[in-house]
């Protein structure tokens, strides 16, 4: 780590999601820290040795040649949906409109169904993973403001 950034303090209690000026400090000093390769890294790395791009690029191609898809772009597109158990167009379970209910939560209602062929799902090994990266490059550059030491 280079330490060309100050420490970031962020008080205990910021509300969340954080502020505009503080996602933007932070991304800031994760660039010039040349963090965020280092977590892009161990995300793909994680992500390709658990074999989750091999399922992505498996499933897309099933999409495509059932023509449930017709271009690759339709089929990424898909993809997140798919990957949380949502299908377009896809009545409730109970295959009725409850009142209050809009077109687009019909649309999103989840199928227990969807892709039983191949998972999707990102692997949560490798996301724990990646969450460990985030959180050791945030040590390195973000101090928490305990509002107790000052008393």
């Amino acid at each position: 780590m280079n330490n060309t950034h100050e420490r970031i303090v962020i008080p205990a209690h910021t509300p969340k999601p954080l502020p505009y000026h503080l996602r933007t400090e932070l991304t800031s000093a994760l660039l010039s820290e040349s963090l965020i390769p280092i977590i892009q890294s161990a995300l793909s790395d994680g992500s390709r040795d658990a074999g989750w791009m091999d399922s992505v690029r498996e499933r897309a191609k099933q999409l495509i040649r059932s023509g449930d898809a017709t271009t690759w772009q339709e089929a990424m597109d898909k993809l997140p949906k798919e990957a949380r158990g949502v299908t377009d167009n896809q009545p409730t379970v109970l295959g009725e409109l409850r009142r209050g209910q809009s077109d687009n939560e019909i649309r999103t209602t989840p199928d227990p169904t969807v892709n039983k062929s191949v998972n999707i799902k990102f692997p949560e090994h490798v996301m724990k993973q990646g969450i460990q990266v985030v959180r050791n490059a945030l040590e390195n550059i973000v101090e928490i403001e305990n509002p107790d030491a000052r008393r």
